[in-house]
């Protein structure tokens, strides 16, 4: 894992207002991670305002101090830096994109592979099962005390970016990620009650997507793509882009041939694609995903890409069957 960086050190040290900016359609990661770093900077004396362009989900409101997010309007006070938390681009930044421009020092903490190194100041760890943990690294270096609060939002970063603890592809990958989680669960967590929050909270309108979604699932002949398409009238009747439907890629993934699997979800003329890669070594969906202006993880990735749904799946499956084309063959 990277060193911190010393002048990270030194900006938290010489500054006590910041600014706390993670990516549109936060997932756990982009809200636990901004409010973890909340907790360390006010352990510190310092003063946070935490900003994202939309609402936090519902399913994440449970963590603390997620109902001090702001959506708009100026910030309390003027901030001395800014912190950009899990967006490997600025245009992931939405309206945060803004914070930019105002000639502030800003600094970039992230883990995607594909982050762009905009900011000021750049810490970036691929090897960081989530930019919660890189937070909480960071708090230790600062001599901040984890406790409850903190562990919380570091388990719902580690718990959510690592797919329910799937997305380990390694022993040793995994053996961090439990011992983190172990470490975490010790100040007082209950992670059956953690998980019931975040991930059971399915409503009738989402069950009903899901039907409707299982409906438009394609299978490619020899079986390793498959993919669901939601045109413009099916995510506007189910208000697709505001709420978090990351699950439903899940589907298309679990079926036994499956090597890559796609969700592409027509918005006002332009596509969001999400990838999903079985085989991460070998089949890499970030790098699919960088052909589009996206990007993310081997394992999973995504990217918003103009055009039709018709013009943008055609383009996206040729890149994917071009990638298993180079690929090795499935593993027995």
């Amino acid at each position: 894992m990277s060193r911190i960086p010393a002048k990270l050190i030194s900006l938290i040290r010489d500054n006590r207002d910041f600014l706390i900016v993670s990516h549109l359609r936060p997932d756990g990661d982009a809200i636990a991670s901004s409010l973890a770093l909340s907790l360390v900077l006010k352990a510190l004396g310092k003063r946070t305002v935490i900003f994202n362009q939309d609402a936090v989900p519902p399913n994440f409101a449970f963590l603390p101090g997620a109902g001090r997010i702001q959506r708009e309007g100026p910030p309390p006070f003027s901030p001395q830096a800014v912190f950009l938390l899990d967006s490997p681009s600025p245009e992931r930044l939405g309206r945060g994109r803004d914070f930019l421009e105002k000639g502030l020092p800003t600094a970039c903490i992230d883990h995607h592979v594909s982050n762009l190194r905009y900011a000021g100041l750049n810490w970036v760890d691929a090897d960081s099962p989530c930019t919660g943990e890189m937070i909480l690294r960071l708090g230790a270096r600062l001599d901040v005390g984890l406790d409850r609060d903190l562990a919380e939002c570091v388990y719902v970063s580690l718990l959510t970016d690592m797919g329910k603890f799937q997305f380990m592809t390694s022993p040793r990958s995994g053996a961090k990620v439990f011992a983190l989680a172990a470490h975490l669960t010790s100040f007082g967590l209950v992670p059956y009650e953690i998980y019931k929050k975040v991930f059971n909270v399915y409503s009738r309108g989402k069950l009903e997507l899901l039907g409707v979604a299982l409906n438009n699932l394609h299978v490619s002949r020899d079986g390793q793509i498959a993919y669901i398409s939601l045109d413009r009238a099916l995510t506007r009747r189910f208000h697709y882009f505001d709420d978090t439907n990351d699950g439903l890629i899940a589907h298309p993934r679990d079926l036994a041939a499956t090597r890559v699997a796609l969700l592409f979800a027509e918005g006002d003329g332009k596509v969001k694609v999400s990838f999903r890669s079985k085989e991460p070594a070998c089949l890499d969906v970030n790098a699919i995903a960088t052909q589009f202006g996206g990007g993310g993880h081997p394992a999973a990735a995504g990217a918003t890409v103009p055009g039709s749904l018709d013009s943008v799946r055609r383009r996206v499956l040729r890149a994917v069957r071009r990638a298993l084309a180079g690929a090795p063959p499935r593993a027995s």
